[in-house]
C-alpha cells in the first residue's frame, strides 16, 4: 500500500516541493470558475472496527456462507490515486472526467488479508451551469451558482483481483464491475470574500457478472469559506462544513443482503490555494456519527488532496 503513496509523491515533489472509496466522487468548491483544469487527487479512506460474530474472512459486505467465530477486528484502508479533467466546452457546458488507479488494505486480528492494487472504475460526469450571477459592478452584491450533472461510472477496472493466490472479496476489489449512473447537484453562494457551497452526488448502481450489486450511495458536502488574497497572485481559501454518506444495502442475485447499508457524518475541514495558473487543495474528514449495519465496519477518516493546473485564466468571475 506504502507504494502507491511513494509513487504518487514522487510524480508531484519537482513541481509542488509537496464505501471502498473508488465509488467515492469528491466535488468541492471549484477553482478559477469556468476554466479548463488537470488534476491529480490522492484519496485516503480508514476504516476499523471490530464486528461480533463474525468470520475471519466475511466481507464487510456480506456473505452467504458465514461460519461464526467470535469477536473479529478489521482494519481497512483504501487509497485512490486519481487523474481528473474538468474540461469546460462554453460558459455554461463543462465534462467531468476521472480515471482511477486504486490500493485496497485489509487487516483482520492484526493479519494482513489483502493488499490489492489496480485500476479503478473510470466515470464521466456532465455538467450544465443552470444558474450564475455576476458581479458586474463594483458594487458588493450577492452572487449564486447552481450546476446540474449526469453521467456514468463504466465497468472497465479490474474486479477479479486475487491476493495470495485467493480471489479477494467484492468491497475490497479496485472495479465493482457494474455500470452505474451518476447524478450531481452543486450550488454556492458568495458575498464578498465570505460564501458557501453545497455539492450533493448520487449514485444507482448496476449489477455485476457475480449477481452482486453495491448499495445505491447519496453523498453530500456543505461548506462555509472565506478568501484571503496575498499579494497580486496568491489566494487562500480555508473552509469548515460537513460531509456525509448515506449507502442503501446491497443485493444478491436481488435479495437484498442482510447487515449492510450505512449512514456516516464527517466533520470537513479544507484550504485551497491558487497562484497563477496552479491550485492546491487539502481536506480532512473525521467521522463523527454513525449508522451502520452489523456487518459494516466503521469509518474513522477520509482525506483528500489535490494538485490543478488550469489552462485558461477566466477574465469573468463570478
Amino acid at each position: 500500500m506504502k507504494h502507491l503513496f511513494a509513487a504518487w509523491l514522487a510524480l508531484w515533489l519537482p513541481v509542488i516541493g509537496l464505501g471502498c472509496d473508488v465509488c467515492g466522487i469528491f466535488l468541492g468548491i471549484q477553482p478559477h470558475d469556468r476554466t479548463t483544469s488537470f488534476s491529480l487527487l490522492w484519496r485516503y479512506r480508514h476504516l476499523e472496527g471490530s464486528l461480533p460474530g463474525s468470520t475471519l474472512a466475511l466481507p464487510k459486505h456480506g456473505s452467504d456462507n458465514a461460519t461464526l467465530t467470535g469477536d473479529t477486528h478489521y482494519r481497512e484502508l483504501y487509497q485512490v490515486a486519481e487523474f481528473r479533467g474538468d474540461i469546460w466546452w462554453s460558459q455554461r457546458f463543462a465534462t467531468l472526467v476521472s480515471i482511477p488507479m486504486v490500493n485496497n488494505y485489509r487487516a483482520v486480528n492484526g493479519v494482513i488479508r489483502n493488499d490489492v492494487y489496480g485500476m479503478g472504475d473510470p466515470f464521466i460526469l456532465g455538467r450544465y451551469l443552470l444558474v450564475n450571477t455576476k458581479c458586474l459592478t463594483m458594487d458588493e452584491r450577492t452572487v449564486h451558482r447552481v450546476m446540474l450533472g449526469a453521467g456514468a461510472k463504466f465497468p472497465l477496472g479490474a474486479h477479479a483481483t486475487s491476493y495470495n493466490g485467493e480471489q479477494v472479496e467484492v468491497d475490497q476489489q479496485p472495479g465493482t464491475g457494474s455500470l452505474d449512473l451518476l447524478g450531481s447537484a452543486e450550488y454556492m453562494v458568495r458575498r464578498g470574500k465570505y460564501g458557501g457551497s453545497l455539492s450533493v452526488i448520487g449514485r444507482y448502481n448496476g449489477t455485476n457478472d457475480m449477481e452482486h450489486r453495491m448499495g445505491h450511495g447519496i453523498s453530500t458536502t456543505t461548506e462555509l469559506f472565506r478568501r484571503f488574497d496575498i499579494g497580486e497572485v496568491w489566494k487562500v481559501m480555508p473552509s469548515l462544513g460537513v460531509y456525509h454518506e448515506l449507502a442503501g444495502k446491497d443485493a444478491l442475485s436481488g435479495d437484498p443482503v442482510q447487515g449492510t447499508g450505512s449512514s456516516t457524518l464527517f466533520t470537513h475541514v479544507g484550504v485551497r490555494v491558487w497562484w497563477r495558473s496552479w491550485g492546491f487543495s487539502s481536506t480532512y474528514q473525521h467521522a463523527v456519527a454513525r449508522s451502520l449495519g452489523e456487518q459494516m465496519i466503521p469509518n474513522k477518516e477520509r482525506v483528500v488532496v489535490g494538485l490543478t493546473y488550469n489552462l485558461i485564466r477566466n477574465k469573468n468571475r463570478s
